[in-house]
């Protein structure tokens, strides 16, 4: 669903999979992809929830970086720069370990917001 565009209904799918089985192995990637769907959708409060949701229940999940990422640019998104910032400023203490693609991207949505 998701390859075809298929965006409401494959976030529907995977907030279903995450939701009926919230211990299994995929289910932080579900969670991911839901508020990966929601940005690109332009919904970002839908998109910090589901990231901010990711952190809470998986914090060591392999995407929670991405998470974190994704959810201070959602927040930014949302006018919400103070906390946008903080997410992305606590990146790289919270995550040492992420990508280099990764911290960059956090880095570069820092200067582009005006974060101190």
């Amino acid at each position: 669903m998701l390859a075809k565009a298929q965006y409401d209904e494959a976030r529907g799918a995977f907030r279903g999979f995450a939701d009926t089985y919230p211990r299994d192995d995929l289910a932080p990637q579900a969670v991911y992809w839901v508020g990966d769907i929601a940005y690109v959708q332009k919904d970002y409060a839908g998109a910090a929830r589901a990231f901010a949701e990711e952190l809470k229940k998986y914090p060591s999940s392999p995407r929670a970086p991405e998470s974190m990422l994704k959810l201070g640019q959602s927040l930014i998104a949302m006018n919400q720069k103070k906390e946008g910032c903080t997410a992305l400023g606590a990146l790289a203490s919270r995550y040492p370990t992420a990508s280099k693609s990764v911290a960059d991207q956090a880095l570069s949505a820092r200067k582009a917001a005006g974060c101190r």
